[in-house]
């Protein structure tokens, strides 16, 4: 079940990935536009990532898939915001193999193969890094 689960994974994460980078970043910012783009673009962008990884998980015939496409993003984000500074700086491919490695840690902690033991001692760090670096700073602006 993990040998079909991660590799699966790891491609709807290289999906999800050049989803993220195909969308437009500059140019589109004038004023006060800035603010109403960033409330429509990037939910919309990270939407069309989840549904990505959603079908492509879906076509390898991971079951189910849709854990796995809620749970990368949010691996993604808790590892960028903490560990790993300005991802934007990187290059494409090494931001493409970082998010590939997420989705795999998302699809090993939402696997029922392994035991509830395993799952907790791989999804907690994830857990405690979103609330240092993604909850955090939005409940106590200014830290």
């Amino acid at each position: 079940m993990l040998l079909r689960r991660c590799p699966a994974a790891a491609g709807a994460g290289v999906v999800a990935a050049l989803t993220v980078t195909s969308a437009p970043t500059t140019g589109w910012c004038t004023g006060g536009s800035c603010v109403l783009l960033g409330f429509v673009l990037v939910p919309l962008v990270l939407l069309a990532a989840v549904l990505l990884a959603w079908a492509v998980l879906g076509l390898a015939r991971v079951r189910p898939a849709w854990p796995v496409a809620l749970a990368g993003p949010l691996v993604v984000l808790s590892l960028t915001t903490t560990l790993l500074g300005s991802v934007w700086t990187w290059p494409l491919a090494v931001y493409v193999v970082v998010v590939a490695a997420c989705y795999v840690l998302a699809a090993l902690v939402t696997s029922a193969a392994l035991s509830r033991a395993w799952r907790v001692a791989l999804g907690s760090p994830v857990v405690v890094l979103f609330g240092w670096g993604v909850l955090l700073p939005l409940l106590v602006p200014g830290l």
